[in-house]
């Protein structure tokens, strides 16, 4: 397993550098006016327009993009991905921090469905302080980046996990992010330091207050924001078309290179400790790649083990979680059913088998699956390593132990259910 592939994995948020085509045809690229030398930002913008025209003309060029739940899933993914290129480099201001967030709205990196993330520029070697309430998330963990490191153009600065924060009876807390040491929750902050992530962890999908999180620069607060220069908001235009084709076309890449071409398809690697790949003490994964024939699903069987978290999830070939509000493409151990055996059967099928631990593929016949194990103290013995085979639909009563099949009302009351929970955690 390459290890740019599991870093990525982890911090889930990033790209691989594209390639511009010189030669683009006559286009709405062609009709921005930027001969004007004295303003920068036509010019700017028409380099916008150039990388989303040259993205779609790629990833249409790609294997990803086949059949007509591929073809859509294509199209989402690219603008689902200029809204976040715009949200991360036309926004974002580590002077006034707010945070953007990755959720259901936009689906990228192999996001968890289970975690809600929250991203903001930071300066180096300047002071923040983080505080919210943790409501009712299982874990908030923090991590500071230079850079990209999962893809090697960068490096972590820094982890603060769920067990080091300290909180308030109310759930409050206080993160003092500082170049200095001090009392209280702290993490350092130092040079060459510039996008804090905090993620919420949720085992339970109820109606219960989600977490909220806000970040401050310490000594900005009730200073006047100042206002952007055009050469300033050029650079920022340039820097977005440069993030939109990593994003585009860079997840693309990723899958086929980390995934279809890794593995063979229908089969679970055994789970790897991310901590030895630069990821988070404790944090495990076992990933792979599923690719249906038709009336077959994709079994497997996951023992129970001391992780304080389990979940499994069902991604596009572009890395973007299915949809998972409004269909059940994600579990956690707390949701599924558990066998007489002891272990967990997940069942990735087109098609409803009736299993209560189905996993929606939302019509597509290819992808990729992500298991994640959390706050494990040591290793997973190897009895209990995740393992899956490819079946007939048929077949998959008599392979689960206790099977109890789940009825077409019982599947649309979890379906309400967790859109509900999303739509309290997302405030959307």
């Amino acid at each position: 397993m390459k290890i740019h592939g599991w870093l990525c994995i982890l911090i889930f948020l990033t790209g691989c550098m594209g390639t511009s085509d010189p030669d683009l045809p006559p286009s709405a690229v062609s009709q921005v006016d930027s001969s004007n030398g004295d303003d920068p930002l036509p010019a700017a913008f028409e380099e916008l327009l150039g990388s989303l025209i040259q993205s779609e003309r790629e990833m249409r060029a790609t294997a990803s993009y086949e059949t007509d739940a591929e073809r859509v899933a294509t199209y989402q993914h690219l603008l689902r991905m200029l809204l976040n290129s715009i949200e991360a480099d036309i926004l974002l201001d580590a002077d006034f921090p707010y945070f953007r967030i990755n959720d259901f709205w936009v689906r990228e990196g192999g996001d968890s469905p289970n975690q809600r993330y929250s991203i903001a520029r930071v300066r180096g070697s300047s002071a923040y302080r983080i505080w919210g309430w943790i409501g009712s998330a299982r874990r908030i963990e923090v991590q500071l980046n230079a850079g990209r490191p999962w893809f090697g153009t960068g490096k972590s600065m820094g982890y603060l996990p769920h067990e080091e924060i300290t909180f308030g009876e109310d759930g409050f807390f206080e993160i003092w992010l500082t170049p200095d040491a001090r009392d209280g929750n702290w993490l350092a902050n130092s040079e060459p330091a510039n996008t804090l992530f905090v993620r919420q962890i949720y085992d339970h999908w109820d109606g219960d207050t989600p977490a909220e999180v806000h970040v401050d620069r310490i000594g900005h607060e009730g200073a006047p924001k100042y206002r952007e220069t055009p050469s300033e908001l050029a650079e920022r235009i340039r820097t977005t078309a440069e993030t939109l084709e990593q994003f585009t076309v860079g997840w693309g890449r990723f899958v086929q290179e980390q995934y279809v071409q890794e593995y063979a398809p229908n089969r679970v690697p055994p789970p790897l400790d991310t901590y030895k790949f630069g990821g988070v003490r404790g944090r495990w994964m076992a990933n792979g790649y599923f690719d249906l024939p038709p009336d077959k699903a994709f079994l497997i069987r996951a023992p129970r083990t001391s992780a304080d978290h389990i979940g499994i999830q069902l991604t596009d070939l572009w890395f973007a979680s299915l949809e998972y509000a409004n269909r059940v493409s994600s579990l956690n151990a707390t949701q599924a059913v558990l066998s007489p055996d002891d272990a967990y059967y997940f069942v990735i099928s087109r098609e409803d088998p009736g299993h209560a631990n189905w996993l929606e593929t939302d019509g597509l016949s290819r992808g990729v699956f992500l298991m994640r194990y959390d706050g494990l103290m040591g290793e997973i013995p190897e009895a209990q390593f995740p393992v899956g085979e490819l079946v007939s639909m048929d077949e998959i009563p008599g392979r689960i132990p206790g099977y109890r099949r789940v009825t077409e009302s019982e599947r649309a009351a979890i379906r309400a259910s967790r859109r509900h929970h999303i739509q309290r955690r997302s405030n959307r």
